[in-house]
């Protein structure tokens, strides 16, 4: 059985790689610009790459959605928390630069967020570039300190209580 650590890979053309032309093209562009992958991802989010629509977490401030989407790939990555049968389903299925990850843990928090995997999938990719960079257990834990600091507890991880992601 693959682990999750395993699966994230440092490898940002093949994670951009697997996604639409068109999506694309705007986060290459944003990233050209100097946005880092994580303000890449909380734009894409946020409605910000298209100017003709309006933000998506209108009125909420523009990282809202951003830090609700955080925290649900927090608990998918390092607790556990509500995604036990994603995971194993992760884990048994996927080999690490196997195209098709960022659509499936899309399509696993997607429900938690009221939204659509595809819309999605753009910023899980971009947030993984980063994951990758630092490492999992580096990430688990900096995303575990953010979401105390803004009392939004995580639930405790599934393993022996540490803040390594659960294997």
């Amino acid at each position: 059985m693959t682990e999750i650590s395993e699966l994230v890979v440092d490898d940002q053309d093949f994670w951009l790689g697997q996604l639409p032309s068109y999506q694309q093209s705007g986060i290459r562009s944003m990233l050209g610009s100097g946005v880092t992958l994580e303000d890449a991802a909380a734009a894409w989010l946020s409605g910000a790459v298209a100017s003709t629509t309006a933000p998506f977490s209108a009125g909420l401030g523009p990282r809202v959605f951003f830090e609700k989407f955080l925290d649900q790939l927090h608990d998918f990555l390092c607790t556990g928390h509500n995604y036990e049968e994603e995971r194993a389903a992760v884990m048994d299925g996927f080999k690490p630069k196997q195209a098709g990850l960022a659509a499936t843990i899309s399509a696993a928090i997607a429900p938690y967020l009221q939204a659509a995997p595809p819309f999605l999938t753009p910023a899980i990719a971009l947030v993984i570039c980063a994951i990758a960079k630092m490492g999992l257990g580096a990430w688990c834990q900096m995303q575990t300190e953010r979401r105390a600091s803004a009392g939004n507890e995580p639930p405790p991880p599934q393993n022996t209580g540490s803040d390594e992601p659960v294997n």
